[in-house]
C-alpha cells in the first residue's frame, strides 16, 4: 500500500520516515529527546504515527 498524507491511517516508523523524507533514526531520536513534538502512538512495543499528524507537522513547519 502506498502511503499518502491524504489518508488517515496509522503507519510505522519506516512509513513515517518515507513520508517525511528523513531517516528512521531521526524519528527515533526525536521521540526519545522530545526535540520535535510529532505525536505518536505506542501499541505494546510498537510505535505508530497517524498520517494526518505527519501532514500537520509538515504544514506547521512550512516556511513561506
Amino acid at each position: 500500500m502506498s502511503l499518502s498524507f491524504n489518508q488517515d491511517v496509522l503507519t510505522d516508523t519506516a512509513g513515517a520516515s518515507q513520508l517525511l523524507s528523513i531517516p528512521e533514526g531521526t524519528l527515533v531520536k526525536w521521540r526519545s529527546t522530545g526535540e520535535n513534538n510529532i505525536p505518536f502512538i505506542r501499541i505494546g512495543r510498537g510505535i505508530k504515527y497517524r498520517t494526518t499528524d505527519l501532514k500537520a507537522y509538515v504544514e506547521n513547519h512550512t516556511v513561506t
